[in-house]
């Protein structure tokens, strides 16, 4: 049996056998809702990409291109989401190779020490993110898309490893004492916004359900307590190659743990009373979050270890990212069957199954922004024989993202309060729903977008 609870999906913990071809599919169908988004950012690309990146117009024609399909697509229009991504994906896909040269490019490319398939993954888990926080609360959002209390890989699910992941992406290995006192600018402030949206909850009494990060834990406490762990983690290795084997001990450790009974205390219906129990579900969930950390930390070392690349050097590249993500999606299925997917509890399962969503949305915005898109415009430009292609402009949706990412979170949970407050979206039809959602959107980004015109950085 299966019950829906505050926006969550309930398994009758006597039902979780682990044998579950529900987590196997959850798993596979979460990774292609994102997939409307990465198309919204490659139409944008091709079809705003010759407009100014700071215009309104160029900022209007993206959010018809990225922000109004995903409302639509994640509320009323769900059940066409799969048909939307096979002809869209099918037309970009004929369109760059219509307008590729065939021969091997002489380009060398500059994969940067912020390379823009990070900018491009960052900018998908704000976007997802902030059109699911109140999409949920709406009844035109679909039920398998709510985060899971136990076990499961749904659509929700992903969000809080996104963050976690992008974060690791674009963090320094701490080498020493020297580098802990540079954590305040980046850790209190997360850590502060955690106490202050406890704070505001308990004072207007609004319902947070104590299983998804416990009675007074957050989101923004998690991030913040995984960059603090993480970072003191670091001192114990003296090399940015071995936090791979770090990341795996911690995990194994961390999955070992779980298997000896704390997954199953985390899941049960004992009361959350006390700062220990009463905040489990954050607490235990703490050295697996800090595991994903370290590793995509590593990961970004590897990824920009050579600064300038040629097409076949390039191509090995993708080659072996793509065979890590088959192999983490071959152990997310395992585990579904053996250990289970849990965000809760960040478990073996769950941080294989992030890490096999990001390695592929990786390799297509490689594969895209990279190759494809890089190859068209040399082939259009008739670029210079010096072999060398400047950087692309990135979506102005993205860009906005990139350079106000918290700030945009922030605000997208403010807004969300206020929706909820105001307007009893529990009670709103389809029409209403999407258009809520869309004036929701476009605030947010306008938000950003307009800080970027502005030069405006905050977080």
């Amino acid at each position: 049996m299966e019950a829906e609870e505050g926006g969550f999906i309930k398994h009758e913990l006597s039902q979780l056998d682990l044998n579950s071809w529900r987590s196997v599919k959850e798993s596979l169908d979460s990774f292609l809702v994102t997939i409307p988004t990465v198309l919204g950012f490659i139409l944008s690309r091709l079809l705003c990409g010759h407009l100014p990146v700071l215009s309104t117009r160029r900022f209007l024609l993206e959010f018809l291109l990225i922000g109004l399909p995903t409302v639509i697509l994640v509320t009323v229009g769900s059940a066409y989401s799969y048909t939307y991504s096979l002809v869209v994906s099918l037309g970009v896909l004929a369109y760059t190779y219509k307008n590729n040269p065939h021969e091997v490019p002489k380009l060398r490319y500059e994969v940067g020490k912020r390379p823009i398939v990070f900018t491009l993954l960052r900018a998908t888990a704000y976007s997802g993110t902030c059109a699911a926080i109140l999409a949920v609360d709406f009844p035109s959002y679909p039920f398998d898309y709510r985060k899971s209390r136990t076990f499961g890989a749904s659509t929700m699910d992903m969000g809080i490893g996104l963050f976690v992941v992008t974060m690791g992406l674009v963090s320094q290995r701490t080498r020493n004492t020297a580098d802990l006192k540079k954590l305040k600018r980046s850790v209190l402030p997360l850590l502060i916004l955690g106490l202050a949206r406890t704070i505001v909850i308990a004072a207007i009494d609004y319902h947070q359900d104590e299983t998804e990060y416990g009675r007074h834990l957050n989101a923004f406490f998690i991030l913040g307590l995984t960059k603090l762990m993480g970072s003191f983690y670091s001192l114990l290795v003296k090399s940015d190659e071995q936090l791979l084997g770090l990341s795996l001990g911690l995990l194994f450790l961390h999955e070992l743990l779980l298997q000896m009974g704390l997954s199953e205390f985390v899941m049960s219906s004992a009361p959350h009373e006390g700062f220990f129990s009463g905040n489990r579900e954050g607490l235990s969930s703490l050295h697996g979050c800090v595991a994903l950390y370290l590793l995509s930390i590593y990961f970004a070392k590897w990824y920009t270890s050579r600064d300038h690349l040629s097409y076949p050097d390039l191509i090995i590249k993708l080659r072996k990212i793509l065979l890590l993500a088959i192999i983490c999606w071959l152990l997310t299925f395992i585990s579904s069957y053996l250990t289970g997917i849990a965000r809760v509890t960040f478990s073996f399962g769950y941080v294989v199954w992030i890490s096999a969503v990001c390695l592929s949305l990786i390799v297509i915005y490689a594969f895209f922004f990279e190759l494809k898109l890089v190859n068209v415009d040399f082939n259009n430009k008739k670029a210079s024989g010096d072999g060398k292609e400047k950087s692309l402009s990135l979506p102005t949706f993205v860009e906005s993202l990139n350079t106000n990412g918290l700030t945009h979170f922030m605000l997208s949970n403010f807004l969300t309060g206020m929706v909820n407050m105001s307007l009893d979206p529990g009670h709103r039809n389809d029409v209403e729903s999407v258009a809520i959602l869309s004036v929701y959107i476009f605030v947010c980004s306008g938000a950003v977008f307009i800080m970027l015109r502005k030069g405006i950085r905050i977080a």
